[in-house]
């Protein structure tokens, strides 16, 4: 959540958190996100901050690895993800907060977990989250990004700005390119940017899911 706010700053704030808290009422856990690509970059003890965790479907297989911080907008999902861990007797910090505006000191992880987040910001507030994401990050830190492709199959609603739409739950997607991602990221090392692209068939017509994954380092 935002430290100081005002006026229509503030009310964007507090829709995007009913938004979210409303969401994740319907939200299933599922099963554990696979993180065998962050495994193989980063050395066992880091301090991980994993933002927009949700339920814990990276945080669970990060905490036993890893340092880790769990970090959400929604109080309701990190309630979730805490009491799931603990049953599983695993152990993570937890922070309520927006990616925009991170609570924690400068240079406080080694690495930030950024999964399915940043697509729900808008052009300032993306620009925003990379900043703070470089303020929160140690020398040589990493950061593993995943997004929405700009020619994945739920591209489209009512446009709010280039690229991205909000959508009748009142939560704002935007889909990238590689470009754009470079361009957002710009003064960091890309030591992964790629598309992934995955065929579907529903009801006898193909569609296509899009997906960038990038991992960089300050």
């Amino acid at each position: 959540m935002k430290l100081q706010v005002t006026g229509h700053e503030e009310l964007i704030e507090k829709e995007d958190i009913l938004a979210w808290e409303k969401e994740y009422r319907h939200l299933q856990w599922g099963c554990a996100g696979s993180i065998s690509y962050i495994t193989e970059l980063l050395p066992p003890g880091s301090e991980v901050l994993d933002v927009g965790c949700g339920c814990g479907r990276h945080l669970f297989p990060l905490s036993a690895c890893y340092s880790t911080t769990g970090m959400d907008i929604s109080s309701g999902a990190l309630h979730r993800a805490r009491e799931y861990l603990k049953k599983q007797d695993r152990k993570a910090d937890y922070a309520t907060a927006s990616l925009t505006h991170l609570p924690f000191k400068g240079e406080t992880f080694d690495a930030v977990i950024c999964l399915g987040v940043v697509q729900h910001l808008t052009e300032a507030g993306r620009y925003a989250a990379v900043s703070e994401i470089r303020r929160v990050l140690r020398c040589n830190g990493l950061v593993f990004l995943e997004v929405f492709g700009s020619q994945d199959m739920r591209y489209g609603g009512e446009e709010v700005e280039e690229h991205s739409f909000m959508r009748q739950n009142g939560i704002l997607y935007h889909y990238f390119t590689p470009e754009e991602i470079r361009t957002l990221f710009k003064g960091f090392e890309f030591l992964e940017l790629k598309d992934n692209l995955l065929e579907k068939n529903y009801r006898g017509k193909k569609y296509i899911r899009h997906m960038i994954r990038a991992v960089m380092r300050v």
